[in-house]
C-alpha cells in the first residue's frame, strides 16, 4: 500500500507542477466565463439603434407606424429605386420595402447596411404584421378585443406528475442542458486523462525507467498507482474549472447586468408601444403569471446540483478507471504512439457512441436504446447523466448502472494488470490482440 501511495504522489505532483496544467487550469475557466458573459451581453444589448426607412407602395397605409425606443420608423412614398439610390449615404440603418397589394402578398424586403440582429428583424416583422391586422379589422368592422380572443394561441405547459406525492412539477429543459454539459465534461476528461495514462506508460517503457521501478514495485501496484494519480489530477483540474468558472461568470454577469434594466431592454427591442396596447388584459395577466417561472434563475434552482455533482464524480471515476485500465494495457504492449492506433479505435468506440447518443437522447430520453446505453458500463458514464435530469430514471436502474460500472472497472483492472505484467518488459515487437489474450491466460 505504501508503494501505491508513493506512485500516486509522484504521478500527481509531476503533472500538477507542469506549466501546461497551470495554463489550462486557468485558461479553461476564462474561456467558459467569456462565453457565458458574451451570451448575456448579446441577449440584452443591441450594437446601435435602428433607423428604418419604410418605402410603402400602399402609402399612406402604413403612415401611422409607431416607433419604439430602439427602432425608429420613417415612412416614405418614394419609389424603391430612388430610395435605394440614396440609401447608402443616408442616415438610415435599414430600408423596409412593403410590396404593393399588401393584403394579397403579405410580404416585403428589408435592405440593410449592417445586418441587424434576429430580434430586430422579428420586431420589424411583428410591427408590420400588427399594423396590417389593424387595417383588416377596421375593414371588416371587427373589434380588436374580439379578434385577440379568437387569435389567442393555445399554450401548453408540461408537468412531471408524481403519483406517490400527488404533486406535479413543471418540466424544464435547462436541467437537461446541465446534464448534457456534465456528460460532455465526462467524455472530455475520460478521453483526455486515460490517454495520458497510456502515454505515460509508453514513455516509462521506452526510457527503460520502468525496469528500475518494477525491481521494487509490483507491476500491478505500478499500474494502479499511475491510474489513481492521474485521476486525482483530473479531479483537481475539474474543481478548479468549476470554482473559477462560476466565480468569473458571476462577477461578469453582475457587472454587466448592473448597467442595464434587463427586464425592459429586451421588451423594448422586441415590442413597440402599439403592440403592448394590443395585448388584452387576459394576455397581460398570463404574461405576468409566467414571467417569473420562465426566469433563468428560477430554472437553475430546479437543478439538483448536489445529485448531479455526486453522480458526475462517481461516473467520472468509474468510467476513467475502466478506460484508463485498458489504455494502460495498450501502453504496456507497444513501444510508440503509432502502434497504439489499432487498439485505440475499438476501445474508444463505445465512448464516442455514448457521446453521440447523448445528443439524440436529449430529444427522446425514454427510448429503449437510451435505457441500455445508460446500463452498459462502457457508455453509462456519459448517457446516464443525460437521462437523470428528466426525472424518468428509476432507483433500480441507477443502482444497476452503478453496480455494473463498479464490477466492470474492477474486472478490467484485473485483466489489464495481467497484460501490463507481461507487456511492460517486451520490446521491439508489435503485439496483436490474439497475443494480448494469451498474456491474460498466463
Amino acid at each position: 500500500m505504501r508503494n501505491i501511495l508513493l506512485i500516486i504522489r509522484r504521478e500527481y505532483l509531476s503533472r500538477v507542477r507542469k506549466r501546461s496544467f497551470i495554463i489550462m487550469s486557468l485558461l479553461g475557466p476564462i474561456i467558459m466565463a467569456c462565453v457565458g458573459i458574451a451570451s448575456v451581453y448579446l441577449s440584452i444589448d443591441e450594437a446601435e439603434d435602428q433607423r428604418v426607412l419604410v418605402v410603402d407602395e400602399n402609402y399612406p397605409l402604413f403612415a401611422t407606424i409607431e416607433s419604439s425606443e430602439l427602432i425608429q420608423y420613417v415612412i416614405s412614398d418614394a419609389d424603391l429605386d430612388e430610395a435605394l439610390a440614396t440609401f447608402e449615404t443616408s442616415e438610415y440603418t435599414a430600408l423596409l420595402h412593403i410590396n404593393k397589394n399588401y393584403y394579397k402578398t403579405h410580404s416585403g424586403q428589408l435592405y440593410f447596411k449592417k445586418q441587424p440582429s434576429f430580434r430586430v428583424q422579428r420586431a420589424i416583422e411583428r410591427t408590420i404584421q400588427l399594423k396590417g391586422e389593424e387595417f383588416k379589422l377596421s375593414e371588416f368592422n371587427i373589434s380588436e378585443s374580439d379578434y385577440r380572443r379568437i387569435k389567442q394561441p393555445f399554450e401548453m405547459q408540461a408537468f412531471q406528475y408524481d403519483s406517490v406525492s400527488k404533486t406535479a412539477e413543471e418540466a424544464d429543459m435547462l436541467p437537461a442542458v446541465v446534464g448534457i454539459v456534465f456528460s460532455i465534461l465526462i467524455y472530455m476528461f475520460i478521453f483526455m486523462y486515460s490517454v495520458q495514462v497510456m502515454r505515460g506508460v509508453i514513455e516509462e517503457k521506452t526510457s527503460r525507467i520502468v525496469e528500475v521501478m518494477i525491481s521494487t514495485v509490483k507491476p500491478f501496484h505500478l499500474m494502479l498507482g499511475k491510474i489513481v494519480g492521474i485521476a486525482a489530477v483530473g479531479l483537481t483540474q475539474f474543481m478548479i474549472w468549476i470554482t473559477l468558472s462560476f466565480t468569473l461568470l458571476g462577477i461578469g454577469q453582475y457587472a454587466l447586468l448592473s448597467q442595464y434594466d434587463s427586464a425592459s431592454v429586451f421588451e423594448n427591442a422586441t415590442m413597440t408601444d402599439q403592440m403592448q396596447k394590443d395585448m388584452s388584459e387576459e394576455m397581460q395577466d398570463k404574461t405576468i403569471k409566467y414571467s417569473s417561472e420562465d426566469n433563468i434563475l428560477a430554472s437553475i434552482s430546479k437543478v439538483n446540483f448536489p445529485l448531479m455533482i455526486g453522480l458526475f464524480l462517481f461516473y467520472f471515476l468509474g468510467g476513467y478507471l475502466l478506460y484508463s485500465a485498458m489504455m494502460a494495457a495498450v501502453g504496456s504492449a507497444v513501444d510508440n504512439d503509432t502502434d497504439t492506433q489499432q487498439f485505440i479505435v475499438p476501445i474508444t468506440f463505445p465512448l464516442i457512441l455514448g457521446y453521440i447518443a447523448s445528443f439524440i437522447l436529449f430529444s427522446n430520453p425514454n427510448s429503449p436504446i437510451g435505457f441500455w446505453l445508460s446500463i452498459i458500463p462502457f457508455t453509462s458514464p456519459i448517457v446516464m447523466l443525460v437521462r437523470i435530469p428528466f426525472n424518468n430514471v428509476e432507483i433500480w436502474e441507477l443502482a444497476l448502472s452503478m453496480s455494473l460500472l463498479v464490477i466492470a472497472f474492477i474486472g478490467m483492472v484485473w485483466l489489464a494488470a495481467k497484460v501490463y505484467r507481461t507487456g511492460i518488459l517486451m520490446y521491439g515487437k508489435k503485439p496483436t490482440l490474439r497475443e494480448m489474450i494469451k498474456w491474460i491466460k498466463y
